[in-house]
C-alpha cells in the first residue's frame, strides 16, 4: 500500500472533526507550495505558527469550538 492509499484508508475511518483539520492543514500546504514559499526542507515549527496567525485558520478553529 502506498502512502495515498494509506492515507485514504486513514481518512475513512477519521471522525470528521479531524477529516476537517486535515484537510485544512493540505489546502493550506498546497497554497504554499503554489506560491513558491514552501523550503525544500520545510520548517514545521514556522509553519504552524504562520498556520495560527492565519485569519481564515483562526475562523475554522472558532467554528469547532
Amino acid at each position: 500500500m502506498n502512502e495515498k492509499e494509506q492515507l485514504i484508508k486513514e481518512i475513512e475511518q477519521a471522525p470528521d472533526l479531524l477529516v476537517k483539520e486535515v484537510l485544512n492543514f493540505l489546502l493550506f500546504t498546497k497554497n504554499r507550495a503554489r506560491k513558491n514559499e514552501t523550503p525544500k526542507n520545510l520548517d514545521w515549527e514556522m509553519q504552524l505558527q504562520e498556520m495560527a496567525q492565519d485569519r481564515e485558520i483562526q475562523a475554522e478553529i472558532k467554528n469547532i469550538k
